[in-house]
């Protein structure tokens, strides 16, 4: 799909690796709707960007968002899912196991909050003039490689777990409306999530990469999503985007 006017969607946007695809779309020429909780930290060029104070686990919050960026753009075409929370905890310890009021909060926001956004992109995307192959809309959601290796935090891996896990059955759901969803793994990134480790940690964690040895970057993420969106045979695929890290 060539990103010149499109509309895209993208959860999570003001900071981190979504405000890395959003650098990386507007410089396409897209037009983005940013739902987050908070602001970004920068202006914005309201002609090709919209923010949205919204809460993803809140489906009457994400429909109404959604139906408006359709209403102020004309249409929705992409949809990028970024936004996400993590907070670790043993599943047993001195104080008892894992907070279950942390746990269903994680998923709500991680699986059933990407759930909810791609579902009410893609009845916006169903309604759009086909384009070459027949494709409509593309979807590209954020997992990680805690979904297949291991993350301080058991609520984290099964959320996670949860997004690459619908990643086929949600193509193949989208296929005959000519939508295409693929979803990126990443490592260990360059984000808040990151930033605030001490040095030695993230010493630690650059160890466990291959090649370079670094915290992947924003905008390099964002790259990525681009070739999702402009690449039409990739669908249904899972891609790890780490550097070699295995946890």
């Amino acid at each position: 799909m060539d990103m010149k006017d499109r509309v895209c969607v993208v959860t999570g946007g003001s900071s981190g690796l979504g405000r890395g695809t959003i650098e990386a779309l507007l410089a396409q020429g897209a037009k983005v709707a940013n739902l987050d909780l908070r602001p970004p930290e920068h202006p914005i060029d309201e002609a090709g960007e919209l923010f949205m104070a919204v809460d993803v686990s809140d489906e009457a919050a994400v429909a109404a968002a959604i139906d408006a960026v359709a209403a102020r753009f004309g249409a929705v075409h992409v949809c990028v899912n970024c936004a996400g929370i993590v907070r670790g905890a043993p599943v047993l310890d001195d104080d008892g196991i894992f907070p279950m009021a942390l746990f269903r909060r994680t998923v709500d926001v991680n699986l059933t909050g990407t759930f909810q956004v791609l579902a009410h992109c893609a009845r916006h995307m169903a309604r759009n003039a086909p384009g070459p192959d027949g494709e409509r809309g593309v979807i590209v959601n954020t997992a990680s490689i805690a979904a297949v290796d291991a993350s301080s935090s058991a609520a984290y891996a099964a959320s996670k777990g949860g997004v690459t896990s619908l990643t086929l059955t949600v193509a193949r759901d989208l296929a005959r409306f000519g939508i295409r969803v693929n979803a990126i793994c990443p490592g260990f990134m360059d984000t808040e999530m990151f930033g605030g480790l001490p040095a030695d940690w993230t010493a630690a964690l650059v160890a466990k990469t291959v090649f370079p040895k670094r915290l992947g970057h924003p905008d390099e993420f964002g790259q990525l999503v681009c070739h999702l969106i402009e690449n039409r045979f990739m669908n249904a695929s899972i891609i790890r985007f780490d550097a070699g890290s295995r946890v």
